[in-house]
């Protein structure tokens, strides 16, 4: 036995409708709710970067500016070693300079040691044989 569908009353479809439209906006509304609590969460990461950026710490400078480098696609250890020397303060690089020219003027003196120790040693080693 089958039985056919009686066409739904008027009433019905009203109330139907109503439903919809209620969901639709419930739906919106939790849309927007979501989408707010995103941005603010994406605000507060951003403000959070803006406090990572301003400190005057070497570390952190060095990887920030090995991420930045990396992901400007150039050489990320010259990215971090700048980023370390900007995190630096003025006293600081200076003191890196000074050890980079004493280090550089020292460089053929250290040469002349090592090459007299290993005539020194080559000496020696003639001598016991």
């Amino acid at each position: 036995m089958t039985t056919t569908a009686s066409p739904a009353p008027s009433g019905s479809r009203a109330a139907r409708a109503e439903a919809l439209a209620d969901l639709r906006d419930a739906l919106a509304d939790l849309l927007r709710a979501t989408v707010g609590i995103g941005l603010d969460q994406v605000q507060q990461l951003a403000g959070s970067f803006d406090v990572l950026t301003r400190a005057k710490n070497s570390l952190l400078g060095a990887v920030l500016g090995g991420l930045r480098a990396g992901a400007a696609g150039d050489n990320p250890i010259w990215g971090a070693f700048r980023g370390a020397v900007t995190a630096m303060s003025t006293s600081t690089r200076v003191a890196l300079l000074l050890a980079l020219v004493l280090a550089i003027l020292l460089l053929p003196v250290t040469v002349v040691l090592l090459l007299i120790a290993l005539i020194v040693a080559i000496v020696v080693v003639a001598a016991r044989s």
